[in-house]
Formats: C-alpha cells, sequence, structure tokens
C-alpha cells in the first residue's frame, strides 16, 4: 500500500498544477478581455458624445460660413441688370459712361461693404470698379484667366474662392453676366472677403478646415493648415490651380494624415502628423457647404477620451481581476456575499455617475444648440434660425391662405458710427434696436440679426400695408430713443423694406429680394424711411 501511494501521489500532482495554470491563463484572459471591452465601452460613449458636440460645433461654423457666401449673392445679378452697367459695357471707350459706372460701384460698395464689386467685359478686362480710386485699383486688369469669369460666361453665374491676383488677399467671388437681349456683354463681380471670418476662428478654441472641391484647406483655425491639401493632388488638377492663380504661390505639399477609423460617411477617426510635432489623433466630422462645393471639418482631438477609456479600462480589468480573485481562493460563502454587495456597490455608483455624465452632456447639446441659432452680441436670432424657420411659416401660408411680409431693417450710417465713435458704439446702437425691435413683436413673428447692421422681420398673418405700418411704428420709436454714448444722447435712424410674399410664387427668396430690393430704394432716397415693394 505504501508503494501504492508513492506512485500515485507524483501523478496528481502534474493534474493539479496543470489545473492551476489553465484557471489562471483563463483569469488572466477574463482580466484583459474585460478591460479590452470596457476600453471599447467607453470610448464608443465618447465617440457618441463627440458626435454630438461635433454636430453643434458644425452648425455654428456652417453658419458662419454660409454667411458671407449669400450675403452677396443677390448683388452680381442686381448690377447686371442695371441700364448704366449695360450702357457702359456697350461704350466700354466712353469715358464719361466709365467715370458714371465707377462711381455707381463705388457707391454700392459703400453700403454693401464687400472687398471689391467690378464689371469685365467679355474678354475679361476690368471696365469699372468700386476700388478705381484705390493704387491697386482693377481697372483695366485682365481677368480671364478666372474661372467665375468663364462659368458665367457659360451658365449665368458662377462663384468662385482664391488669393486675389491683384491684392494677394482670399476672397470669395461671386460673378453674374450681364446681357444685352441675348448677347453676353461682360460679367459683374462681387468679392467677398472671408479674411474676418479667418481671425474670428482663431480666436475660438475649435479646431476647424474648411476645404475646397479639391481638397485644398482655404480658411482653418490652425494657420499651418491653410492652403495644404487633404490628400496628394494630380498633374490636372494642379495645372488647373496654376492656370487659374486660385491660390497663387501660396500652395503647400499635402498634410500628413492616415485614416484610422471610418465610423460613418461624414465621420472618421485619424492620425495628423504636424511639421516638427509627435502625431495627433483625431474625431473628424464633415458637412458639405450647399452650392459652392466646400466642405465644413470640425476635428477634435482624441487624447483625452482616450486616456478616460484607458484608465477606465484599467479599473474594469483590475476591479474584474480581484472579483475572480475572490471566487478562486475565497471559498465562504460569507466573502462571496460581501464581494457581490461591493459589486453591486460600484455598479451603482458607475451608473449614477454616467446617469450624471449624461445630464451634463444633454445641457451642453442644447447650450449649444442655441448658440447656434444667437447671435452673441444682441441675443436676437441669427441667420441661420431665419432660414430654419422661413419654410414652416411659408408651410403654413400657403395651406392657411393668410398673408406673410417680411421687413428689413438696416441701421442708417452704422459704418460713420463706428468710425467716429468705435465698435463699442456700434454694438450698443444694434442692441438698442434690437431692444426696441422685440417690443413689437407677436409670438408668432420672427425676428433675427441677418448679418451686421441688417436685421429682418417675418411677419405672419401681416399683409403689406400692415407691416409697413409696423416697420414705420418701429422707426418712430427708434428716433424718440437716443441711444447713450460717451455720456452723450446719440439719436439713431433706421431704414426699412416690406414686401409681401405672394402666393403661387415659388418660395420665399423672391420676397426677400424684393424686400432688399424696397431696403436698397429707401437708403437711396435719403434713409430714415419705409419703403413698400
Amino acid at each position: 500500500m505504501l508503494h501504492d501511494r508513492q506512485f500515485l501521489a507524483p501523478t496528481d500532482m502534474p493534474d493539479t498544477t496543470t489545473k492551476r495554470v489553465r484557471n489562471t491563463l483563463a483569469a488572466l484572459a477574463s482580466v484583459v478581455a474585460s478591460g479590452y471591452f470596457a476600453y471599447d465601452f467607453r470610448w464608443q460613449q465618447g465617440i457618441a458624445a463627440l458626435e454630438e458636440e461635433a454636430a453643434g460645433r458644425l452648425n455654428v461654423a456652417s453658419a458662419a460660413v454660409f454667411a458671407p457666401t449669400q450675403k452677396f449673392s443677390y448683388l452680381p445679378d442686381l448690377l447686371a441688370s442695371h441700364p448704366l452697367i449695360v450702357d457702359t459695357l456697350q461704350h466700354r471707350q466712353d469715358r464719361t459712361r466709365v467715370a458714371q459706372a465707377n462711381a455707381l460701384l463705388e457707391q454700392t460698395n459703400g453700403s454693401a461693404r464687400a472687398a471689391a464689386i467690378y464689371v469685365l467685359d467679355h474678354e475679361g478686362s476690368t471696365v469699372a470698379s468700386s476700388n478705381w480710386r484705390e493704387p491697386d485699383s482693377f481697372v483695366g486688369r485682365n481677368y480671364a484667366f478666372r474661372p467665375y469669369f468663364r462659368n458665367a460666361l457659360a451658365g449665368g453665374k458662377a462663384s468662385f474662392y482664391g488669393v486675389g491676383a491683384t491684392t494677394g488677399v482670399p476672397g470669395y467671388f461671386v460673378a453674374h453676366v450681364v446681357r444685352k437681349g441675348e448677347r453676353a456683354l461682360g460679367v459683374a463681380v462681387v468679392k467677398a472677403d472671408m479674411m474676418q471670418l479667418d481671425q474670428d476662428w482663431r480666436r475660438g478654441d475649435d479646431e476647424i478646415a474648411v476645404s475646397d472641391e479639391n481638397g485644398v484647406v482655404f480658411l482653418s483655425t490652425r494657420p499651418e493648415w491653410k492652403y495644404r491639401p487633404l490628400r496628394p493632388l494630380d498633374a490636372p488638377t494642379l495645372e488647373n490651380i496654376r492656370q487659374t492663380r486660385q491660390y497663387g504661390a501660396m500652395l503647400k505639399p499635402p498634410l500628413t494624415l492616415q485614416l484610422l477609423r471610418q465610423l460613418q460617411d461624414n465621420e472618421m477617426v485619424i492620425a495628423l502628423a504636424q511639421d516638427g510635432e509627435p502625431e495627433s489623433r483625431y474625431f473628424v466630422r464633415s458637412q458639405a457647404v450647399d452650392g459652392v462645393g466646400w466642405t465644413i471639418n470640425v476635428l477634435i482631438p482624441l487624447e483625452e477620451l482616450e486616456g478616460r477609456a484607458l484608465r477606465i479600462a484599467l479599473i474594469v480589468s483590475s476591479a474584474f481581476g480581484l472579483i475572480l480573485m475572490s471566487l478562486m481562493y475565497v471559498r465562504q460563502a460569507q466573502v462571496r456575499a460581501e464581494e457581490r454587495e461591493k459589486s453591486r456597490l460600484a455598479l451603482e455608483q458607475a451608473h449614477q455617475a454616467l446617469e450624471h455624465k449624461h445630464s451634463e452632456l444633454q445641457k451642453v447639446s442644447e447650450d449649444l444648440r442655441l448658440a447656434s441659432v444667437t447671435d452673441p452680441l444682441t441675443g436676437a436670432h441669427n441667420r441661420r434660425f431665419f432660414f430654419e424657420s422661413l419654410p414652416k411659416i411659408v408651410s403654413a401660408t400657403n395651406r392657411h391662405h393668410f398673408p406673410l411680409s417680411i421687413v428689413t431693417i438696416d441701421v442708417d450710417h452704422f459704418k460713420r458710427i463706428n468710425d467716429m465713435y468705435g465698435h463699442p458704439a456700434g454694438d450698443k446702437v444694434l442692441q438698442a434696436l434690437t431692444a426696441v425691435c422685440k417690443e413689437s413683436l407677436r409670438e408668432a413673428d420672427v425676428f433675427c440679426r441677418f448679418g451686421g447692421e441688417e436685421f429682418i422681420m417675418a411677419l405672419p398673418n401681416t399683409d403689406a400695408a400692415t407691416a409697413a405700418n409696423v416697420a414705420e411704428r418701429l422707426r418712430i420709436k427708434v428716433t424718440e430713443r437716443p441711444v447713450d454714448i460717451h455720456g452723450e444722447p446719440f439719436g439713431i435712424t433706421v431704414s426699412c423694406g416690406v414686401s409681401q410674399y405672394l402666393e403661387g410664387e415659388r418660395g420665399i427668396e423672391q420676397t426677400l429680394r424684393r424686400a432688399d430690393e424696397a431696403l436698397y430704394i429707401a437708403k437711396k432716397e435719403g434713409r430714415n424711411r419705409v419703403v413698400v415693394r
């Protein structure tokens, strides 16, 4: 019997050791797996939060980009139909007509405040320009190489972003063909300066890059990203950029960008190597800008999210390992019960923490939504909110057949106020005007700051005559309430344009255009008046 025991003992020992090794390896594998799944779960949660954050930032950025591209969209068309412009292009050698055209464009730009307004003949040479007095005047220069010239002649209207061939200042160009009957005489062009938007973005905390149809970044919060493609450009594209002089000598080598993970069609995770800096990982959400072929990209660094996910993974894997050790080495029912209670409390605290975080994210999301539709200076709704609200108002108008009127409001001589008293004084004027306008609003009315010193009202169930009365009362109130500037009362006036939406029109754009034309007439006829059109 002793011999049997001595024989069996060595055989049992390897089996026990093997089992323990297997259990240990299984426990380690479980700990690693728990850490992986905890990391992935927390990472996915973080990405979901970033999606909401990026969506809010995109809305704000889109509104900012949309404003300068749309602000002057009507002006080339208006100038192309002006009799003086048509007559000047027909007699472009007549110095008197050219001088009158220069004066008209200079006066128009005094109100529009574009970078420049100019008219090209059918060969691309500048006949008249708002900057005709300046040393770098466009008059006499030929821009036939620009796509906006060729495309406007071919299709009636065109747009283009590029670095100024004369000034070197980047801008957004909007063009419209000038015709006499079926004959194309030339092209009317408005250049919008977008450098202020670039500078405003650099003062913020967001990482934003706006790229053109070729993937070249031309607006960005990071100066080192500007004029760098997001991908290598082929030879025909590079040649086209060279011929059109779109970016002059500013085009740089592509960014070193690597796609790490495609989340959705417009969302991805990338690695971006900065010049002289270590590689950074970003969550990217993109959105196309309608009608211009641009893409707005919001980039959010992943360092903080990945750090949190890693800490959660370490915590979860450590906790899981402790639980496994307890199950392996502690057999007593009381200890198991205590461990289960600890686990329950930990899960409950984690659940409470997640609920708290969810509440915070909801509040941040709502704050971002309100910020995206509110003008921060005046507290009025912004242009984006106006265009989001219009379709519903127009739909209700068509459905119930009640009138709808648009009122455009512009502070008279606003530029002079800023020049004489400074921009803080101009801000006070805009705030005071907003307060007066809000007093006149009904619950159903929509009032927004349209841009600069221009405001707009949509008045449902209001015909043009009633809207004109509303605008007139508003005009009178404004004159009766001077603004305190540097301790002295300063009287202000406004000009208003009124237009009524006509059933059967394809959309509200024609009504808006008429209201703008009425405002233009009010300005032209001496300001401080209401004009209905």
